[in-house]
């Protein structure tokens, strides 16, 4: 099966599709994985006006595709052993990841893809969700027939075999684990919180941190940067002691800047 045939495979599931330079896992065009497709036409016309591409890597957008994967790594961690374990624990039959699309990457991990069926959720994309197996929905990864230095991505069930996200992968992503890592990060504010600062403002002595944390969730939910940077002077004002005008928008830039560089990672880094 040749790399179109592949594609074809990918697209007519629903995939988006990206092409990356060749033996590598990222897009470095502006936009990174995002220049991605659904339509083999359209790729092929992108492909014509970036050459370099040409022999280049196929990868999946997950972002805007309807795909979930799990990622079960075996270089460095022993992610199989902490998956088994899990299975065991709730009652998961262990050769249940054979019952849909896997393959198989050239570090020697294992890649299970997952439909989502229309108008069902995605799993959230989270790193870890047991020690050595990430579920990636937001992000990019590499697919068949992918070639870097170390091997290429091959298919250990046949693509025809993908079947619907299982339940247990909800399980998984949100903290139904055996071995959730101590250093998993919390929000020290939750969403309620933050629509309170919206009504109330900032409290004293918390000012800054609620309005770092504030902006960050709005730049994690798209909202547009002039749009932040209003609500945040709206909020601020609301506040029985605000913020002077200096230290918000030093707050608000260091919120910018830390979304611009955690969003040019992901468009530059296709997981393996």
């Amino acid at each position: 099966m040749d790399k179109w045939e592949h594609i074809r495979q990918y697209q007519q599931a629903g995939a988006y599709v990206f092409m990356a330079l060749p033996n590598q896992k990222y897009n470095a065009v502006e936009g990174g994985f995002n220049n991605s497709f659904a339509n083999g036409d359209e790729l092929r016309q992108w492909i014509t006006q970036h050459p370099e591409y040409q022999n280049g890597n196929v990868g999946i957008d997950l972002s805007k595709s309807n795909l979930v994967v799990v990622d079960i790594d075996k270089h460095g961690q022993n992610g199989m052993a902490s998956i088994l374990s899990w299975f065991k624990t709730h009652h998961i039959a262990p050769d249940t990841l054979q019952d849909t699309y896997i393959e198989q990457t050239p570090t020697g991990g294992l890649h299970a893809f997952y439909l989502i069926p229309s108008g069902q959720d995605k799993p959230k994309h989270i790193i870890n969700a047991i020690k050595g197996v990430d579920v990636l929905s937001n992000t990019a990864v590499m697919t068949a027939p992918s070639t870097m230095t170390g091997g290429q991505y091959r298919q250990i069930t046949p693509f025809a075999k993908i079947k619907p996200v299982p339940a247990w992968v909800y399980d998984l992503v949100n903290g139904l684990g055996t071995d959730i890592p101590s250093h998993t990060h919390k929000a020290k504010y939750s969403l309620a919180d933050r629509w309170k600062m919206t009504i109330n403002g900032f409290d004293v002595g918390e000012r800054n941190n609620q309005a770092m944390s504030l902006a960050g969730y709005l730049f994690a939910i798209d909202v547009t940067p002039q749009d932040i940077y209003d609500i945040m002077q709206s909020v601020n004002e609301r506040s029985n002691e605000p913020l002077p005008d200096h230290e918000l928008n030093t707050v608000y830039m260091s919120a910018r800047r830390r979304e611009e560089k955690k969003r040019t990672r992901m468009n530059n880094y296709g997981r393996d």
